[in-house]
């Protein structure tokens, strides 16, 4: 699960990333915050591709920055991730049908308790989003696995395991065969022997990236420009 947290004002954002990572540890629930410029964001140049990974982001508003504005550029790219207003900023609400954003929550008038339902329920309804499916077969046995539940894949004397939120599955293929299905799909070839979701990359030094799930995969030296943590 990516969350992208696009706010202007800082305690706002603040009290959303803290809140967030709150969230995520008490349901278990394995995402990556990415914290977006707003100032940034606002010049000509920003590429809304940026947000083609997310699953879920929030977005403020105030009078010097049109988030209604940014949240139409967001779906315009065609990215159709959970939008959810975080603002103190009243006036724009019924705007917020525009680009059917999940929910908007007026800082100072919304609990604790009702952000924490709101962002559980984007979450469901982000997950639910992302359905789309692999099927894989070996010997008479066939497994259906949600793509976005998927971790990395290894291949070991010519025998591809996959491994995900429910466990694992070998299976014949290559790498190289998966690679080009899944690229578009958020996976990236790490090393000969391993393909990753870029989803799941919580920290990358120069020999090794590490999972959110705490597994430890080795980078080969020619696969380093591969890999970006957004």
């Amino acid at each position: 699960m990516r969350v992208f947290i696009c706010i202007p004002d800082s305690e706002e954002q603040s009290f959303c990333r803290k809140r967030i990572y709150l969230l995520s540890k008490m349901d278990n629930i394995e995402l990556t915050i990415h914290e977006v410029n707003a100032a940034e964001i606002c010049e000509s140049h920003f590429d809304f591709i940026d947000f083609d990974d997310s699953d879920l982001i929030y977005i403020g508003v105030d009078s010097n920055f049109n988030g209604i504005s940014i949240a139409k550029s967001i779906r315009k790219a065609g990215i159709n991730a959970v939008i959810v207003f975080f603002t103190r900023y009243k006036e724009a609400v019924f705007d917020a049908f525009d680009v059917e954003a999940f929910h908007y929550l007026v800082d100072g008038k919304t609990s604790v308790a009702k952000f924490d339902e709101v962002f559980r329920k984007a979450v469901s309804r982000a997950e639910s989003r992302v359905q789309a499916s692999i099927v894989l077969n070996c010997a008479g046995e066939q497994r259906k696995i949600i793509i976005s539940q998927i971790y990395y894949f290894e291949v070991f004397n010519r025998i591809v395991t996959v491994y995900y939120r429910d466990g694992s599955f070998e299976f014949y293929s290559t790498l190289s065969r998966l690679e080009d299905s899944l690229a578009r799909r958020g996976f990236v070839r790490v090393h000969r022997a391993y393909l990753v979701s870029e989803r799941y990359i919580a920290s990358i030094k120069q020999k090794e990236i590490t999972l959110l799930n705490g597994t430890t995969i080795p980078v080969g030296g020619k696969y380093i420009n591969n890999i970006q943590l957004h």
